[in-house]
């Protein structure tokens, strides 16, 4: 099984990329039948009245028309294709990033032929939909470039460690906490200095949606960037049903190799597709 062949189907090749405002959104998929977009992103738009509704996707019709994405009055193949992956995944990865008062939402989802990305940007309200042939490409592409922390790997119980990173104010109040947790003196004063100048968090959440995915729980990749440079945790269960976390420097390849595994267990739950 591999999480990077992601087999994109050949007929949106020529489709790699478009911009849509809630209301296209919400046009084509009036039009197409399909459930909402994911929570991640927003859900639905809401308008205030009927008569509000309806020139709403009006001007929706004609934008895209003048766009050539209403050929012959349906919805173009390309957005028909990624929202159908977006509104009806085998998986999703939920990412909210925030970032000094900034909100970015982007979720990456997969289904038997198709991977797509989309993103919401909250100034502009505009979505940006896309394919990918792979999901760590794109999470890496959308949290962008940050120096990785230079630390040794920090393994800890998830909730040990959590409530050692919310201890706070301080670095030494943060650093002792995590040496209750386990954690080595030295990288424990170093990853406690680290957080307390955390500038930005980045959560992603990886969700299955398949048949009898409802209460399996959900894996989550964190990412901090810090005055000391980036950090990435993850999380696994032991065979004992204890969560565990790994703190490790954030370069590219880890991320990657964290989201990836994420990816992997999601394509082993029930009722995904296996890549």
């Amino acid at each position: 099984m591999s999480t990077l062949d992601l087999g994109i189907a050949t007929d949106t090749d020529a489709f790699p990329s478009v911009d849509l405002t809630s209301a296209e959104i919400e046009y084509a998929r009036e039009r197409l039948g399909l459930d909402v977009l994911p929570v991640v992103l927003g859900g639905t738009a809401l308008w205030d009245s009927v008569a509000e509704y309806d020139a709403a996707m009006h001007s929706a019709a004609t934008s895209l028309a003048a766009r050539d994405l209403l050929p012959g009055g349906e919805i173009h193949h390309g957005i028909a294709a990624t929202l159908r992956t977006l509104t009806r995944p085998a998986w999703e990865l939920a990412l909210r990033s925030h970032n000094q008062g900034t909100l970015t939402r982007v979720c990456v989802a997969a289904d038997e032929t198709l991977c797509v990305e989309a993103s919401f940007n909250e100034e502009t309200r505009i979505y940006t939909l896309h394919k990918v042939v792979n999901p760590a490409d794109a999470v890496v592409r959308a949290l962008g470039p940050s120096e990785p922390m230079p630390i040794a790997v920090i393994n800890a119980p998830t909730d040990m460690l959590s409530a050692a990173l919310n201890a706070g104010p301080d670095a030494d109040t943060v650093a002792d906490a995590l040496t209750q947790a386990g954690v080595p003196p030295v990288e424990a004063g170093q990853l406690g200095s680290a957080m307390v100048t955390c500038t930005s968090f980045t959560e992603i959440v990886g969700i299955p949606r398949g048949v009898g995915t409802e209460n399996l729980p959900a894996g989550v990749v964190s990412v901090f960037n810090t005055a000391h440079g980036r950090v990435v945790a993850s999380s696994s269960t032991s065979a004992d049903g204890t969560q565990w976390s790994s703190i490790s420097s954030g370069t590219p390849q880890r991320l990657r190799q964290a989201v990836n595994s994420l990816v992997e267990l999601l394509s082993e739950s029930p009722g995904a597709v296996s890549r």
